[in-house]
């Protein structure tokens, strides 16, 4: 019974105190995330190959 009331209660909680962000917020918010994450994957791609070269040339010297 308590789970039934803390679900009951959870979905009031929600419904009434929640202020919700608007359709055009949410996606100017999905937006931003988008780029930044692509930012993100781009620059960690770059540094990944940055140190795969560099590691490779201190191999190949120590051969």
């Amino acid at each position: 019974m308590k789970v039934v009331n803390f679900i009951k209660s959870s979905f009031v909680e929600f419904k009434e105190n929640v202020t919700w962000p608007s359709f055009q917020d949410l996606q100017k918010d999905t937006i931003i995330v988008t780029i930044a994450t692509v930012l993100l994957a781009i620059f960690l791609y770059i540094i990944d190959s940055v140190f795969a070269k560099i590691l490779y040339n201190i191999y190949e010297t120590l051969r």
